[in-house]
């Protein structure tokens, strides 16, 4: 073999070595993308919308709410969706599910109206008083998802909620509570004055039960509800607060009813400290009133431990079921306990 053809195999070997080890990369390539992870979902192209930090998937659906007295109601709720979770895998829940949420985050809601076993079968749609949805009026069809955008730039307690419908989506349970932390920990609005050991969230609505049943016929000026509830339970079924003797205690407040409702804490005062996202010059107060669709911080002082403050409506809305009806029980509705430990 001359010199020249020795060369030439020479090369043509080290040819086909490059090309077996690149072949091999190519499949080890392959291979390691197929088991990572799915990536991070691709930021809005639209340059009028803020790219988002932060993304809550929320599934609109129709579900049951049981209240005292063996009585159930058909009610729509919205459920949180993590990982790789389906609409079918998630119990719609009355209010939905606290968003907490970092100052400053720019936070994208998808609501995912597509659950074809618990349909609601209308448009869903998400507003958040006090914050500006980039995309405006926006509805997730029937079948279908849609996304809204925010910027969490100011600390407070928020109401989310759906507004389709002329309100009939709100009144049957697509509605919650939007936290927005301050960047002080322990301090509702970053000052002094805000600050607090523990919190509970209270969201209060009503239920007015024939509504529930037929919310597309029912007429809205009939609206007569029977069932006052604190996070989707009427007494005695309401969680008690506890927190360690003369501690204070945050309590939010969110009224997602459509009746102004007053509060008031048998055995203390609460210290009114911000309405809707807004600080107040700090005021004390036996009962106090927040608005339908309002939002108020107060502070309480918890009581000695054993002991416990009865926190109810001052509306004397304290009743389950329509008076008179097999399911009426007293005391019921809106009323809770605060409990020294």
């Amino acid at each position: 073999m001359s010199g020249y053809e020795h060369k030439e195999r020479a090369v043509i070997r080290a040819l086909a070595h490059r090309k077996r080890r690149a072949l091999i990369w190519l499949a080890a390539a392959t291979a390691i993308a197929a088991l990572a992870p799915a990536s991070a979902p691709a930021q809005l192209d639209d340059p009028g919308i803020t790219p988002f930090t932060m993304q809550i998937d929320l599934c609109a659906k129709a579900g049951t709410l049981d209240l005292p007295g063996g009585v159930t109601v058909p009610v729509w709720g919205f459920a949180r969706l993590t990982g790789i979770q389906t609409c079918a895998e998630v119990t719609a829940q009355v209010p939905g599910p606290v968003l907490d949420v970092p100052l400053n985050e720019v936070v994208m809601v998808v609501i995912h109206n597509d659950d074809a076993s618990d349909p609601i079968g209308e448009p869903v749609g998400l507003e958040i008083p006090g914050q500006a949805i980039e995309q405006g009026p926006v509805e997730a069809p029937d079948g279908g998802t849609a996304s809204f955008t925010f910027t969490a730039s100011a600390p407070g307690t928020y109401l989310y909620g759906s507004p389709s419908n002329g309100g009939r989506q709100t009144a049957m349970g697509l509605y919650g509570a939007l936290i927005v932390r301050s960047a002080t920990p322990g301090q509702a609005y970053g000052t002094p004055a805000s600050a607090y050991d523990s919190e509970a969230t209270l969201v209060l609505s009503a239920i007015d039960p024939a509504f529930n049943a037929n919310p597309d016929g029912y007429n809205m000026l009939a609206w007569a509800p029977t069932y006052w509830l604190i996070n989707g339970k009427a007494y005695p079924q309401t969680d008690e607060i506890s927190a360690p003797a003369g501690s204070t205690i945050l309590l939010r407040y969110l009224n997602a009813g459509f009746d102004n409702t007053s509060m008031a804490i048998l055995g203390a005062h609460e210290r009114v400290i911000s309405r809707d996202a807004y600080t107040v010059d700090p005021f004390d107060a036996v009962s106090e009133t927040i608005a339908a669709g309002q939002t108020t911080d107060a502070l309480v002082t918890a009581p000695a431990a054993g002991a416990r403050f009865a926190l109810y409506n001052r509306q004397l809305h304290l009743t389950n079921g329509a008076f008179g009806s097999p399911a009426y029980s007293s005391p019921g509705g809106m009323m809770t306990f605060i409990q020294g430990s």
